[in-house]
């Protein structure tokens, strides 16, 4: 089996932490490296949350610390997390501070994320495919940087984004919404994109029975995507956004798509751009769907809408048993 070669870009909260288990797990990949940026929680913690994860797995997979904010989202504003709440002195988070795993031996290595991919890419013999499942800060910066490291990109899969649906914003998703000009600079690049946005992912959500299959396979792994996949529905029910049943795992259906492209069952072609008009509309990504402006040979981004729901979790399933 060839496998197919990837720097993993994220920001560990919950569904990263699966999203990582996953990648680790599954022979088709071989990755490269991980790299870390601030999102879902200031970079440090994600970088502890990351090393407790690549721990678990009994990876030697290197870890490098990225940037510890947006390009320009927060120069005039400070981002607050909306997704936590306070109950009777408790916090619940959608993405905890730190995991629950023994605190990392493992440490970062010391050159700064956006230095290595650039160094990376400058000097890899194989094109690689680059998966952010966080805000595109470190990759946002790389191409600013060195825009010449394109030609060694085989395809960026981005977790984010979505048409006509928000989480963030009313029609913006998070990742996208917290660092737009760093996705417009990767979508504008020319490189191949795929976008797996919340169309795709709450397409495929899984629920407290799924969890309770987790429990019985019962393996570390899949201990811990049950016990995150179930925090992930309490803090939506407490903050009255939720089902109280099922949620989306975002990250890890990005990285189920480079395994096996046939997860996305709907997938289209689309001249895409992002807002930042700082307007309701910031950090949108925006398809152009007009009459006469249809994608062509040249389009190099295409957006998933529906994803195989059994298939995704079939896979985790597997891979984390």
């Amino acid at each position: 089996m060839e496998q197919k070669k990837i720097i993993l870009d994220v920001d560990t909260g919950s569904d990263d932490a699966i999203a990582i288990m996953l990648a680790l797990s599954s022979p088709e990949l071989d990755v490269k490296a991980i790299t870390v940026t601030w999102g879902n929680r200031p970079v440090e913690n994600c970088v502890e949350n990351t090393l407790r994860v690549v721990e678990l797995m009994n990876s030697d997979v290197p870890v490098y610390k990225g940037c510890p904010e947006a390009m320009v989202r927060y120069m005039n504003e400070e981002f607050i997390s909306s997704c936590t709440i306070v109950e009777d002195g408790v916090e619940y988070s959608l993405h905890p501070a730190y995991l629950d795993l023994p605190e990392a031996t493992k440490k970062a290595e010391k050159k700064n994320a956006v230095s290595f991919i650039i160094d990376y890419l400058m000097n890899a013999e194989e094109k690689i495919t680059f998966i952010t499942v966080g805000p595109p800060t470190n990759l946002g910066m790389a191409l600013r940087a060195a825009p010449e490291i394109k030609e060694n990109i085989e395809e960026v899969v981005f977790m984010g984004g979505a048409i006509n649906k928000g989480n963030a914003a009313p029609v913006s998703e998070a990742n996208f919404y917290h660092d737009p000009e760093a996705a417009k600079i990767i979508i504008d690049s020319g490189v191949k994109c795929r976008i797996i946005g919340l169309n795709a992912t709450h397409s495929a959500e899984l629920n407290l029975d799924d969890a309770k299959v987790f429990d019985e396979i019962n393996t570390p792994q899949t201990r811990l995507a049950a016990s995150l996949l179930r925090s992930r529905v309490d803090v939506f029910r407490r903050l009255k956004q939720g089902n109280g049943y099922s949620d989306a795992i975002h990250d890890a259906l990005a990285v189920a798509c480079v395994i096996d492209p046939t997860v996305i069952t709907e997938i289209h072609k689309m001249r895409c751009d992002i807002d930042l008009g700082r307007g309701l509309a910031y950090g949108q990504l925006v398809a152009d769907c007009r009459y006469g402006n249809e994608p062509d040979e040249n389009t190099k981004t295409s957006v998933a809408l529906k994803a195989d729901k059994d298939k995704f979790f079939k896979m985790l399933c597997e891979r984390l048993g």
